[in-house]
């Protein structure tokens, strides 16, 4: 099922996934990664399902989400979240729990501290917890604005990097519509970045007070993910040595099983 919600930034786009068996259980909110969608939960999201609403969003600027007229802040699109979640009280009531991928972890930790009340428990995947040094050589290529033309050729960097160069375990077909949903962005594409590379990681993870699990796969930032863990009060960390590639698609059995366990 598919559903809008109207925020102060525009209508967002929200994907839920039912469950198989109604149980009453507090509904998950999957945050995807940045130049994304909320379709990257997909494969996962009916391993999550048994007893439980699982919602998938779009980011503004992101999927079938309104564009932002401006690069965003984490607490703005944490604030727009809020918003959209909220105007969907028929099937998700508060506290619910959240699942971060990449850049979708900032963003459940900072919907936590906009809204502790409403959120329950976390799940963090692949953290992107860099420093303010990394942040600032990352930030220029990063947030840089896709060019795309007429000229077909201006589609080959992002077809490279997302089909022909695709990481082991991802099906043709998962990888071709990763790549679409990256193309449905626009030249908007990256504007997610300013949020993920000015977002104060350290202040923030500190003042984390929900129950958190963090999971470290191999395929990459394990030990940036193993940091954010350490600076987490409280938090219980996992590292999946059996998940080398294709976080979300060859492992999704993995992760699903570690953030059961963990949600209850």
């Amino acid at each position: 099922m598919r559903t809008y919600s109207d925020t102060d930034r525009g209508q967002i786009h929200l994907r839920i996934f039912p469950p198989r068996v109604p149980e009453g259980r507090p509904a998950l909110v999957c945050l995807h990664p940045f130049p994304y969608s909320g379709s990257f939960f997909e494969t996962i999201a009916p391993l999550l399902g048994a007893g439980r609403v699982v919602c998938a969003p779009d980011c503004p600027g992101y999927g079938g989400s309104d564009p932002p007229s401006e690069m965003l802040s984490m607490e703005e699109i944490a604030t727009t979240m809020h918003q959209a979640l909220a105007a969907c009280r028929d099937w998700l009531s508060a506290p619910f729990d959240l699942l971060g991928f990449h850049s979708g972890c900032l963003l459940a930790v900072e919907m936590a501290r906009l809204k502790p009340n409403r959120i329950r428990k976390m799940a963090l995947v692949d953290v992107p917890y860099f420093t303010p040094k990394e942040q600032a050589g990352r930030y220029p290529e990063s947030t840089a604005e896709a060019c795309y033309s007429e000229d077909l050729s201006s589609l080959e960097e992002v077809w490279e990097f997302s089909v022909r160069k695709r990481i082991g375990g991802m099906p043709f077909r998962r990888a071709f519509s990763n790549f679409a949903e990256l193309l449905r962005a626009g030249e908007r594409a990256n504007w997610g970045y300013h949020a993920t590379l000015t977002y104060e990681c350290a202040q923030r993870f500190r003042e984390v007070r929900h129950d958190t699990l963090v999971v470290a796969t191999q395929y990459m930032l394990k030990e940036h993910t193993r940091k954010a863990a350490a600076d987490i009060p409280g938090a219980a960390f996992v590292e999946r040595k059996d998940v080398t590639r294709a976080v979300m698609e060859e492992g999704a059995p993995a992760i699903a099983g570690e953030a059961l366990a963990f949600l209850g």
